[in-house]
């Protein structure tokens, strides 16, 4: 952990300008929300929120030190934190599968099942995000059946998918965690972030790895995103985003933007994510 938190420290002081703009990137996460509300909506399935999955944690964030960082306590896992996987039931495709993407990896890519990499990978994360989330903060599961943390696998872009909602009040903050083979042409660092525009700062962690964060704020409309990538020695990517968009039913069925107070996860929070040794493709 402190040597992490020395990453982040030095990566903040000597941040990279900013190259790319970020409204393609919320424009395209925006229609991944909508589109997975709808599906929910359809199917007639509404988040649940499971209590027992909080552990209290007293955290510090970037205005506990004036040049830098301070990360969370190790987790600690607990009874519920560490249940089994929830039985997922994938819906029957409509019309003909996707085609796999494909594209040279830093290594050849995992073989493991990925029934086994979904329930190992939600097994390592669930104790993690109950280390990390403030007292009184929820998590609510999005996936049907499931109240809780959860991993997917996506076929055809062969992506280990993580996605819950952090409730508490009027606080309804998205979590995504995501994992992947590294790309063999991947760049270091920023410039392969997933808002690169926003990026705040990346260096080269102690295992050989690279962690990149930052955070983006654009126009006045209340949109927040904050994240963080680690590309590990080993092949793996794990991005970890958190925003505060709201999806809510408008007039007619219609669906509009809302957002909600500033998300409550730093970006500390989620380097400290980012880099558990167990999310990783190579186990």
């Amino acid at each position: 952990m402190d040597d992490l938190s020395e990453q982040l420290r030095v990566a903040v002081a000597a941040a990279p300008p900013t190259r790319i703009d970020v409204d393609h990137l919320i424009a395209a996460d925006r229609q991944r929300r909508r589109h997975r509300a709808r599906m929910l909506a359809g199917g007639g399935v509404a988040a649940a929120v499971a209590a027992g999955m909080l552990t209290p944690a007293l955290l510090t964030g970037p205005a506990a030190e004036p040049d830098g960082f301070t990360l969370p306590p190790a987790a600690v896992v607990s009874p519920s934190a560490a249940a089994s996987p929830c039985a997922i039931v994938e819906p029957s495709p409509s019309g003909p599968p996707a085609p796999r993407q494909s594209h040279d990896t830093v290594r050849p890519r995992p073989t493991e099942r990925p029934d086994t990499g979904v329930a190992r990978l939600t097994l390592a994360l669930r104790p993690v995000l109950a280390g990390v989330l403030p007292a009184g903060l929820l998590i609510g599961g999005t996936l049907p059946g499931c109240a809780t943390t959860q991993f997917t696998y996506e076929k055809s872009h062969r992506f280990y998918n993580a996605h819950v909602r952090l409730l508490s009040g009027g606080q309804a903050d998205n979590l995504t965690v995501r994992l992947f083979p590294t790309a063999a042409d991947a760049p270091l660092g920023c410039a392969t972030a997933p808002s690169p525009g926003s990026c705040r700062g990346s260096s080269t962690l102690p295992d050989g790895g690279t962690l990149a964060f930052g955070d983006a704020k654009p126009g006045d409309e209340g949109f927040e995103l904050r994240w963080a990538q680690v590309q590990r020695a080993d092949g793996t990517t794990v991005t970890v985003t958190t925003d505060n968009q709201i999806i809510v039913d408008g007039e007619s069925g219609a669906r509009r933007d809302s957002f909600g107070p500033p998300p409550v996860l730093s970006v500390e929070d989620l380097a400290a994510i980012a880099n558990t040794p167990g999310l990783t493709l190579y186990p």
